[in-house]
This record gives structure tokens, sequence and C-alpha cells, in this order.
């Protein structure tokens, strides 16, 4: 087996992980729904041969590998198209999250209370408390 087809191999289909997942980042944030099946289609025909990439990786040697060719040039490409695709993929988990939410739910801010608000807040409870405190003893 040789690693540098291997390796090619692998980088090349990663390549084309990624173009699906960067067409389903763009349909999530252009659409707000869900993917196309196309696009799932698409990608659960990609995953069986990753898995077979993955084990062809998996075989190869250090011994195998000639120090003469570009063979650690396609694995540190390959490691930063992994890097990529981890990224891309963990932002479409979020969207895919967000579209699947009622609209409140995605337009809900936690936090629209003012920070002053929340010192005068914080503030009387303190004071309050003191003052419980102060009536114990």
């Amino acid at each position: 087996m040789d690693p540098k087809e291997v390796l090619s191999n692998h980088l090349e289909l990663c390549n084309g992980v990624y173009k699906v997942l960067l067409e389903e980042n763009t349909w999530l944030k252009t659409k707000k729904s869900s993917p196309s099946n196309e696009i799932l289609d698409r990608k659960k025909e990609m995953l069986p041969m990753l898995e077979n990439s993955l084990q062809n990786l998996k075989k190869l040697k250090p011994e195998f590998f000639s120090p003469f060719d570009n063979t650690k040039k396609l694995v540190n490409d390959s490691h930063s198209r992994l890097l990529q695709i981890f990224y891309l993929d963990r932002e479409n988990e979020e969207l895919l999250l967000k579209v699947g939410q009622s609209t409140e739910r995605q337009t809900f801010n936690r936090f629209d209370t003012p920070p002053e608000e929340i010192d005068k807040i914080h503030n009387r409870t303190l004071h309050e408390f003191k003052a419980i405190k102060k009536d114990i003893k």
C-alpha cells in the first residue's frame, strides 16, 4: 500500500467532505432551515468512504514512508483540512439547533436587563441580607 496514494485519496476525500459541509453551512445561514435531502444524502454517502479511508491510514507504517516525496506535506494538508472540517461541523450543529428551535427561542435574549439594573437589585438584596443578619444577632 503506497502511503502517498493513501494520503492523496484521504486528502481528496477530506476536501469533498469540507465542500459538502460548506454547502450545508451556506444553506443553514441563507435559508434558515434544515438542509436539503440531497445534501444529507451526500453526507451519508461519504461516511463509509471516510471510514474506509481512516482504516487505510491506520494500516500505514512509518517504514513505508519515503523521506524524498511529499507525504509529509500531504499529512499536514490533511490535518489542516480535518481541523477546518471539525470547526465547520461544530458551527453547522449549532446552526441546526438554532433553526430547529421556535422563533421565540431564537430571538430570546437572556440578558435584556441592563447591568445598572442588575447592580441595583444586587445591592438592594445585599442590604436586605445584612439587615436580616443584624436582626438575628
